[in-house]
């Protein structure tokens, strides 16, 4: 954290080389945020970008009472719901291959043993879930997102979303009720199946 405070004061002084820096650092995870709730991987890209464009341009703005990342991913959020709002996506066509290739998710920790079943049987869990996550609410797929695919913590959310850390918990509480309704016809197809 202190590094990226150095950083952000070197970009606030006109070192454009250090912002370059923050992008490389954090590129990776506002992306797989971005997929997360856009469901779509070019819109992600575009989100992506656009965050680190806007947090480029609000940088003088940056106070160092948040760290740089929540600053960051309160911006990227705003930009992929905005980004989600504008386009009517496919909510098919776009599995979990980029949260998984992240390191975020392994094949290893979904399957114990690779196979062509199980590979089909990760590849139709992947579309499951993204399909699930496409049909929450804005507000509760953004909880799901941070807290179980980034890893934040409900203060982190708070921070990021600009609300308190109550309504974080509700909505994450709701989220989960909601995902595991969804979840479970699914759940209960694959168990009726011929799965080894």
């Amino acid at each position: 954290m202190g590094e990226d405070l150095d950083l952000v004061r070197r970009c606030q002084d006109g070192d454009h080389q250090a912002y370059r820096v923050l992008v490389e650092r954090y590129e990776g995870r506002i992306y797989n945020l971005a997929c997360s709730i856009t469901g779509d991987r070019e819109t992600a890209r575009d989100a992506a970008q656009t965050a680190f464009i806007r947090a480029y341009q609000a940088l003088s703005g940056f106070r160092a009472d948040a760290g740089f990342y929540t600053w960051l991913y309160r911006i990227a959020v705003n930009v992929c719901l905005n980004a989600a709002q504008k386009e009517k996506r496919r909510r098919d066509t776009t599995s979990l291959d980029d949260l998984l290739e992240s390191g975020h998710f392994t094949p290893e920790q979904l399957w114990e043993r690779r196979t062509p079943y199980n590979d089909f049987e990760r590849l139709r869990l992947q579309e499951t879930i993204q399909e699930v996550l496409n049909r929450l609410s804005p507000d509760h797929r953004i909880v799901i997102v941070l807290k179980d695919i980034e890893g934040l913590s409900q203060e982190e959310i708070s921070k990021t979303l600009n609300c308190s850390v109550g309504t974080v918990k509700s909505r994450l509480s709701r989220a989960r009720s909601r995902l595991r309704d969804l979840l479970r016809p699914a759940y209960n197809e694959w168990k009726e199946g011929t799965s080894p």
